[in-house]
């Protein structure tokens, strides 16, 4: 029985050093350090690698929390102040730091500079301040800034809720998603789709090949991709849409377009400006043009024969709600061409596929 008590006792005493340990080990890979500051500085952060987590604070404080630091070289984490401004720096050599995590608190108004070899970056509450983020391969996702935004990663995605300024964002392949955006906005992905929802400024967007979508410009917008289809719903100053053969979708535009697809349909429903020619081309798709019944507009359609396998293979037409000033499609001739002058005339819009039907209807007026 005594030695049966004694090896409990050896027991217990073990275990209770082996979670003191372990403690011990939790504790050493963990550093941080507060910095008294005033709003308006800059924190400035340069870690290879590590994930990055900034979050707003009340106070004028800087605190920073590192988890994963490698207990072997604490030393690498430098964090050092210089006035009004803060900076994090640590290197780490090891391959596994899927750990390595750096929360910040700053002020509610403060600027941002962010590099990381490979973490996520991820901004809590509101800002107030100007936000610069760079990761090689990490997500970006923001929720409130009000200053300018300028992010780029490597290939990871990009989210912003809501920015009050202007925006310029960029991965090499992830896809890109905002909320609200009050300045102009600046978008390219290498391949991924695009999400964009009531943009303030004007809008310049591109992808290799994804999807895009538009809702609420306020200001005339620029979109391109290699081959997704595009999907805008309100653009209060026009916009120019370039894809290489997606489909087009365009509701309640007002002003001047350009749109081109390689070969997918379009479908626009248009208010035209005063002033300023817009043209509507496909490669091969059918158009389906929407204008309000008092518009004052002159346009000009054509369909392009011949232009797939085999001659005139299809019978294609051009049909429109308005009453046509010219209708031309003989035997002989390799296309087909109208002119509706409406309401009197004013800017010309003009419209052209290949072996496909053009459609023009009246909407209500707007």
């Amino acid at each position: 029985m005594k030695k049966i008590f004694v090896f409990v006792l050896m027991s217990l005493a073990m275990s209770s050093l082996s979670i003191a340990q372990k403690h011990s080990d939790d504790a050493s890979d963990y550093q941080s350090k507060s910095f008294t500051v005033q709003k308006g500085g800059l924190l400035t952060v340069d870690v290879e690698p590590g994930a990055v987590r900034i979050e707003s604070s009340s106070k004028d404080e800087v605190f920073v929390e590192a988890e994963g630091i490698d207990e072997r070289h604490p030393d690498r984490l430098v964090m050092s102040q210089s006035g009004n401004n803060v900076t994090v720096n640590y290197r780490d050599s090891r391959h596994n730091v899927d750990r390595l995590i750096f929360t910040i608190h700053v002020p509610s108004k403060y600027n941002v500079n962010i590099q990381t070899s490979g973490g996520s970056v991820k901004q809590n509450d509101v800002l107030s301040g100007d936000f610069h983020a760079e990761t090689k391969g990490g997500s970006i996702k923001i929720e409130h800034i009000i200053g300018k935004v300028d992010v780029e990663t490597g290939g990871g995605s990009i989210k912003i809720e809501k920015v009050e300024g202007d925006v310029s964002m960029q991965t090499g392949g992830g896809s890109i998603e905002t909320g609200l955006i009050t300045g102009i906005l600046n978008a390219k992905t290498g391949g991924g789709s695009i999400t964009l929802r009531e943009i303030g400024g004007k809008v310049n967007a591109s992808t290799g090949g994804g999807s895009v979508t538009v809702e609420n410009a306020k200001e005339w917008i620029d979109i391109s991709t290699g081959g997704g289809s595009v999907h805008v719903r309100g653009a209060k100053y026009g916009a120019k849409v370039k894809t290489g053969g997606g489909s087009v979708e365009m509701e309640d535009i007002t002003g001047v377009v350009d749109i081109s697809t390689g070969g997918g349909s379009i479908k626009c429903e248009l208010t035209p400006g005063n002033t300023g020619k817009s043209t509507i081309r496909t490669g091969g798709g059918e158009i389906q043009l929407g204008l309000p019944e008092n518009a004052k507009a002159i346009v000009e359609a054509t369909i392009n024969m011949g232009n797939g396998w085999g001659r005139h293979h299809k019978k294609c037409t051009i049909r429109s709600d308005f009453k046509a000033d010219k209708y031309e499609n003989k035997e002989d001739d390799d296309h087909i061409y109208a002119v509706y002058t409406l309401n009197g005339g004013g800017p010309t819009i003009t419209l052209e596929t290949s072996d496909s039907d053009i459609e023009i209807l009246k909407m209500s007026a707007q």
